[in-house]
């Protein structure tokens, strides 16, 4: 399948643009409809995230997507200094806060979430549901 890279401004509303045009690249590769809300609600967080606190000056986020053996990997990189990720997951967040809650809704809907320079880049994976019965299906067509 074809890799999907576009970059944005860092501005809220861009995070609606990036959202929908990951959303179509996970509905071109197959993800049942949960699987795109999921995706959606993931990768919502990791744009909000990086227009928030990676692109103060209105910088760029860039969004790249590509597929691979039934499993999306999601990039979100913004050109802010990053943060620092020991810190975030060592923080016990309070339950009645309203804000805060990004980076775990993210690892709660995707299979793998990662970060690289100093959080300035989110990796998000997810794996279609379908896909490991579909491999087993053409191995079993061999045979």
């Amino acid at each position: 399948m074809v890799e999907y890279r576009a970059s944005f401004r860092g501005t809220p509303s861009s995070v609606r643009d990036a959202r929908g045009a990951i959303v179509n690249y996970a509905r071109m590769c197959g993800f049942s409809q949960d699987e795109i809300h999921e995706i959606a609600l993931a990768a919502g967080e990791a744009l909000a995230n990086a227009v928030e606190h990676g692109s103060k000056s209105l910088g760029h986020i860039t969004v790249a997507c590509r597929f691979l053996d039934g499993e999306l990997t999601v990039e979100v990189v913004d050109d802010g200094p990053g943060f620092d990720y020991s810190h975030v997951t060592a923080c016990r967040r309070d339950p009645d806060a309203l804000r805060g809650f990004g980076i775990s809704i993210m690892h709660a809907l995707m299979d793998g979430v990662s970060f690289e320079a100093h959080g300035s880049h989110v990796r998000l994976q997810k794996r279609r549901a379908n896909a490991a019965s579909e491999a087993g299906e053409d191995d079993s067509k061999e045979a």
